[in-house]
């Protein structure tokens, strides 16, 4: 009798201690990312991609989507006598192929971000440069420039939309879109919730981009058999050059 008594008093304790309660009216809900992969084909134009859950109506959400890092190479011009010349070839590592910063309208949200260390401006301080006595505060700036002018490097406040509150939440929606010129991997999508000028919760979710069909096909035959490869565009070159020159040599005989 005295041990059916004490199990149900036991598992209380137990829910409590572990946190196996209601959850707390501070969390957000699951992201719904659609569409939940995203699949690069041989005619692939980018893709618009959307963002939705719910969070108390007193908070704010702000989304950065990341990835994959890659090695940047570059060019450095400068100038001998009279002539500007390529001078140095710079590399960039662990630099974000990809990065987006998506933010609800209304705040000062850069600014905001950056304490936390969020924003494009931060991604500096996780970049390494090659040779290393090149200043990266010079090179930063004109990698930033590129990347967006590439659509690649985004600051979009407006992009987190909501939705009227109902009992105390509100729903959010966030649009985006991969660039044509997305490169396969995996890409991290951090979300934060924000009250009172702090990250009150975090989470991490990740997104697959793959090459599906013949654009697979052709990056696979490349790197798994160079040779072949490379012997095989020589002859696609050469043979659609000799019909050509034909097509025009036979045209201007008329």
């Amino acid at each position: 009798m005295h041990q059916k008594k004490i199990f149900p008093v036991l598992l209380g304790i137990g829910m409590i201690l572990l946190g196996i309660c209601p959850a707390s009216s501070a969390q957000a809900s699951a992201i719904e990312i659609n569409p939940p992969r995203l699949d690069i084909t041989t005619f692939f134009s980018g893709q618009q991609m959307s963002l939705k859950s719910s969070i108390p109506s007193d908070r704010d959400m702000v989304i950065e989507i990341k990835g994959p890092e890659e090695k940047s190479v570059f060019n450095m011009k400068g100038r001998v006598g009279p002539f500007w010349m390529n001078r140095v070839k710079l590399e960039l590592g662990k630099a974000p192929f990809l990065y987006l910063l998506l933010m609800p309208e209304g705040k000062q949200w850069p600014a905001t971000l950056s304490s936390f260390g969020v924003g494009i401006e931060e991604l500096e301080k996780t970049l390494v440069i090659e040779p290393e006595n090149v200043s990266l505060d010079v090179v930063f700036p004109k990698f930033v420039q590129l990347k967006r002018s590439e659509h690649l490097y985004q600051e979009l406040e407006g992009a987190v939309r909501y939705s009227p509150s109902t009992e105390g939440r509100k729903n959010f929606h966030a649009e985006f879109r991969f660039p044509s010129s997305t490169h396969p991997g995996e890409y991290r999508i951090m979300t934060r919730v924000l009250h009172g000028g702090k990250v009150e919760e975090s989470a991490l979710q990740n997104f697959t981009v793959e090459e599906v069909g013949f654009i697979k096909t052709v990056r696979e035959f490349a790197y798994e058999r160079g040779l072949f490869y490379g012997i095989l565009c020589v002859l696609i070159a050469l043979f659609f050059g000799t019909v050509i020159g034909l097509f025009f040599r036979g045209g201007g005989a008329h």
